[in-house]
């Protein structure tokens, strides 16, 4: 006999209940009879949900959105045809949403997400400014959501971003909370002098509220006017606030990578308040990164007794990892076991172990993370390859990134990870089917577009499919060292060394990673400044003796 598939079993018994039941007057079905296709259809949607098919249990979520009008089940259906990627019925599910909801402000915000990325300048436009007239917050909220909303789009929508900005400031120019949300859509599309001029009508228009000026500062120190922002802080850190301020200008120093002076006003912030466990820990990962080794000790060691405990074990691991003291580095790492940092305790307790021949052991490790942790299972699957790279047991890499695409299809870290591999195998076909098949989900990953070009310039002729894919992968994210690299290194490919130096400087002072290094190095003794390509080459392999790319430069040309 055959079996019923689920589905239909559930719409037998459905249809039977509704058998059974006395007929109402044929002008109306009865309520049993639509709760049940309700249910039917729930059930339905999410039995697609968890054979993980978005697209169909979004679509059985919008026809029981058809028979009741329940809010739940709309933001089900957008939110499982965004997991589908189906723009189109994501929209269709988000409006209807707003039909049954008009208070809801997450299905504005996919609203306006999803016609930002179509190009509807209008529908945006309307969308936000609803968010700004029903925010529960206040209207002054309501533009802070909207530049929030706006500043998470990609780069290519940055000129629409700001008009749309720009247009609803311009229907209140005298509100600070305005002038503070187009400042920092300004910000994020790198228009710095709209947002120092926004910034500034802010500070004014709120009378120099903390947060405004430190929007101010904020921008400031992205145009470099160190002493000006610093002038701000200090006068707004006068009250009691003042270490509290001092730290979050910090941050923003150390997202503009101002070490040096994010360090002196973590430093001011813990001698105004020595309880500050925050800045004491940002001092401590500072040092660590700057192997500052004493320094790194001196504002750790007195957070091993505090609540910060795990993540001050896991910097003094690192510590001592790079110190090669790996018992201690173990040591510590045995003292985190809760949280991300547990995780991340784990996965260099592997490494070390790895590194000092326990390489079974430490592939065990990650395994048993696995089958423990099973949402976390793709990072041990990294980890696990990443260690077995380092030992040359590449074959063995592949094949374990296979069993791990195998269960985790969608992953794309994953796939780009097994692509690295392939091309260290020499095997490229296999990479760049990797690569497009990224690409065919995401024609805008930047990753992707970066690894593809890259690979094709290193290992082929295809020298003008590679730099345009590598522009492009620069225009959406212009500020990424990797791709700033293979700009520079397309150029050097092309002949032009003069370009290609000023893209690889350029790379190298954001990131002095070996291959960088390498590669502004062999640019650099091409145009026959070989004093300073050694100095690079020298320092790069004092952090890294073995790194291969690094070493086959110095060979290829000093030899």
């Amino acid at each position: 006999m055959q079996l019923l598939g689920l589905s239909a079993l559930l719409l037998v018994s459905a249809q039977a209940l509704a058998a059974e039941r006395p007929r109402a007057p044929a002008q109306a079905a009865p309520f049993d009879s639509q709760q049940a296709n309700v249910q039917f259809h729930v059930m339905a949607g999410e039995m697609a949900a968890n054979r993980q098919q978005p697209g169909v249990a979004a679509q059985e979520f919008l026809k029981a959105l058809a028979i009741t009008p329940d809010p739940d089940l709309a933001q089900r259906a957008t939110q499982l045809a965004l997991l589908a990627k189906d723009m189109g019925l994501a929209m269709q599910a988000a409006q209807r949403w707003l039909v049954v909801e008009p208070s809801a402000l997450e299905a504005r915000e996919v609203i306006a997400r999803l016609a930002l990325e179509a190009g509807d300048k209008a529908e945006v436009q309307r969308q936000a400014q609803a968010i700004v007239d029903g925010h529960a917050g206040g209207r002054d909220d309501g533009y802070r959501h909207v530049a929030l909303l706006l500043a998470q789009s990609g780069n290519e929508h940055g000129p629409i971003s700001l008009e749309i900005m720009r247009q609803l400031t311009e229907k209140e120019p005298k509100r600070a909370g305005a002038q503070h949300a187009l400042a920092l859509v300004a910000l994020r599309y790198e228009d710095l002098p709209l947002a120092e001029t926004s910034a500034r009508k802010a500070v004014e228009l709120s009378k120099g509220a903390e947060e405004e000026t430190l929007l101010l500062a904020g921008v400031l120190v992205r145009q470099k006017k160190l002493d000006e922002s610093g002038a701000l802080i200090d006068k707004l850190a006068g009250g009691p606030k003042g270490p509290t301020i001092r730290y979050a200008y910090s941050r923003l120093l150390l997202e503009a990578d101002q070490r040096d002076a994010a360090r002196s006003q973590l430093q001011k912030a813990l001698a105004a308040n020595p309880k500050m466990d925050e800045a004491r820990f940002a001092l401590g990962v500072l040092a660590v990164s700057d192997q500052q080794y004493a320094e790194a000790e001196k504002y750790l060691q007195p957070l091993m007794q505090g609540e910060r405990v795990q993540e001050a074990a896991l910097q003094l691991g690192r510590m001592e990892e790079s110190r090669k003291n790996w018992d201690k580095a173990l040591d510590y790492y045995a003292k985190v076991t809760n949280g991300m940092p547990a995780v991340e305790a784990l996965m260099r307790r592997a490494s070390v172990m790895a590194e000092n021949g326990q390489l079974p052991a430490a592939r065990s490790l990650l395994a048993q993370a696995r089958d423990q942790l099973p949402p976390l299972g793709p990072r041990f699957y990294r980890a696990e390859a990443e260690i077995l790279l380092e030992a040359n047991a590449n074959e063995e890499a592949l094949k374990l990134l296979d069993e791990a695409v195998s269960d985790y299809p969608d992953d794309g870290d994953l796939i780009y990870s097994r692509s690295l591999v392939h091309e260290r195998l020499g095997q490229l076909p296999l990479a760049e089917k990797d690569l497009r098949s990224l690409l065919a989900q995401d024609p805008d990953d930047a990753r992707a577009l970066n690894g593809l070009g890259y690979m094709l310039l290193v290992h082929t002729q295809r020298l003008d499919e590679a730099t345009e894919m590598i522009r492009r992968a620069h225009e959406l994210e212009p500020d990424d060292a990797a791709i700033i690299d293979s700009l520079g290194w397309a150029e050097y490919k092309r002949g032009r060394h003069q370009e290609a130096l000023t893209w690889l400087q350029q790379a190298y002072d954001k990131f002095p990673d070996p291959e960088v290094a390498a590669h502004l190095g062999e640019v650099l003794w091409v145009l026959g400044q070989k004093e300073r390509a050694r100095e690079i080459w020298d320092k790069a392999l004092a952090d890294d003796p073995a790194h291969r790319v690094l070493k086959e430069t110095v060979q290829r040309l000093t030899r």
